[in-house]
């Protein structure tokens, strides 16, 4: 049975390639924080159904393992996840323009901290959904599977 060992690296490592993938066509400079963001959140949903359904047991799977549930949430994200980021590129695209226009070196500070802030949120949100996704796929090829409800 895969444990907290197996999933947090697998985890990083699905979230951080599925942001990569899906920053294609950024800038490097926006691709390496997306991709930061994606391995945090990968590391995350790595062990998130582990933390929603405490593994008391080999088979302590319910609700966060369920293909049902993980399947529609997962296909719900999947879909307006494109939107999603479009709307925080803007926004961190908005930081940017206000950064450079400002003269105030502490403003110009916060702009960059919040376009960056933006840009991490973009892979983060992909990375969660990718790192567990990873849970789930570890989990299914254990003896004890996933519960389909």
């Amino acid at each position: 049975m895969p444990n907290h060992d197996v999933h947090w690296p697998v985890g990083t490592a699905s979230g951080g390639a599925y942001a990569l993938y899906m920053s294609y066509g950024q800038p490097p400079c926006h691709v390496i924080a997306e991709t930061l963001g994606g391995a945090v959140g990968g590391c995350a949903g790595g062990v998130l159904p582990d933390r929603i359904d405490t593994p008391d047991s080999p088979r302590h799977r319910a609700d966060a393992h369920t293909m049902a549930l993980t399947g529609a949430i997962g296909c719900i994200v999947q879909q307006n996840l494109p939107d999603w980021q479009v709307w925080l590129r803007a926004r961190a695209d908005e930081f940017a323009r206000m950064g450079a226009a400002s003269t105030s070196g502490i403003d110009q500070f916060l702009f960059m901290l919040g376009e960056f802030f933006c840009r991490f949120l973009v892979g983060l949100i992909a990375g969660v959904l990718a790192g567990y996704a990873s849970h789930l796929v570890l989990d299914f090829f254990t003896p004890a599977s996933l519960p389909i409800f």
